[in-house]
């Protein structure tokens, strides 16, 4: 699969990159979105059996609750624990349909309910009005009565970016900080300074380091917006235990890795695991690999880790193989 990934994605981005010029980005990347949702619809023809799904009408943020057949009504659910999910895709594409196999596997595994956010992306928003969703989703999760100290937020690339900002963010507003954060890849610097020279410059096998720039032309213009929304520029004095996952070639292995330093200089708690020959966002890309069967499980025992009453996180960074 990895090198299926290497020898397509790359020059499909290439040839996307250069159709049209760049002021026909804007345009390409509406479209590619919208098609990708399109096709994303296909998945709820099969039915998930042992699993429930709701849209909860008072949600300032369209959200869908998913959660097992078993398992208590949802607001007797989550206060035994919850995980608030953010989808990647780039801040263009992406929703509930995209990454539902993946949630659906998050609650299966963790037994717990997974809140799946719909929250707004490029063109009808910039990357600050995502994070504006996400609060206020988060916002509404602690409403309905969610324990902030039962609550894990999880993302994968551009999700993973918000989860990040999300659990800064909310600490502005005076809102408690959750449990947990774990992200999946992550995009977590938006102006890119920080990958300049990095060695996995041309090996991406998603050829995201071939479009990363470009893309935050479309979905952040504004450089002083992009140096502010960083999480890696945030306060990370205060950040809950995190967890994060990367491949090993992948262009955004820079970016864990500099979060994973920078919040052990403030002394906060982040494992962050390296899997060689993986896809970008591989758990939640191909979720039916080995690999991404154990990634889940790596996350499950973290979900577990911090619900449990004084649950320890591991303060080591280790590869896997």
């Amino acid at each position: 699969m990895y090198a299926l990934f290497a020898l397509i994605m790359p020059r499909l981005v290439h040839w996307t990159n250069e159709r049209g010029g760049p002021e026909a980005a804007a345009g390409k990347l509406t479209r590619l979105g919208r098609g990708t949702n399109n096709i994303a619809r296909l998945q709820r023809v099969r039915p998930f059996f042992g699993i429930r799904f709701s849209r909860p009408a008072d949600a300032p943020v369209p959200v869908e609750v998913v959660r097992r057949t078993d398992s208590a009504p949802f607001e007797q659910a989550i206060g035994d624990g919850v995980i608030l999910y953010f989808h990647g895709g780039g801040f263009f594409t992406g929703g509930l349909d995209t990454h539902l196999h993946f949630v659906v596997t998050l609650a299966r595994r963790t037994r717990l309910p997974v809140v799946h956010v719909d929250y707004r992306q490029f063109p009808e928003t910039t990357v600050d009005g995502s994070v504006g969703d996400c609060v206020e989703a988060y916002r509404w999760l602690l409403d309905q009565g969610a324990d902030p100290a039962k609550t894990v937020i999880g993302g994968d690339s551009a999700g993973g970016y918000l989860t990040f900002a999300t659990a800064l963010a909310a600490q502005q507003h005076g809102l408690p900080a959750p449990a947990g954060v774990v992200g999946i890849s992550a995009l977590l610097e938006l102006d890119g300074a920080g990958r300049v020279g990095h060695e996995n410059l041309g090996r991406d096998a998603f050829g995201i380091d071939q479009a990363i720039e470009d893309l935050m032309e479309q979905v952040c213009p504004s450089p002083e917006m992009r140096r502010e929304l960083d999480p890696i520029n945030g306060a990370l004095d205060t950040m809950p235990p995190a967890l994060l996952i990367a491949g090993e070639t992948e262009i955004l292995r820079c970016d864990n890795e500099r979060l994973s330093e920078a919040l052990h200089r403030h002394n906060r708690p982040c494992r962050l695991e390296v899997w060689p020959s993986q896809i970008h966002a591989f758990p939640a890309v191909l979720p039916f690999l080995p690999e991404s069967r154990a990634a889940v499980t790596e996350i499950a025992g973290f979900v577990a880790e911090r619900l449990a009453e004084g649950g320890p996180v591991s303060d080591s960074r280790r590869e896997v193989s």
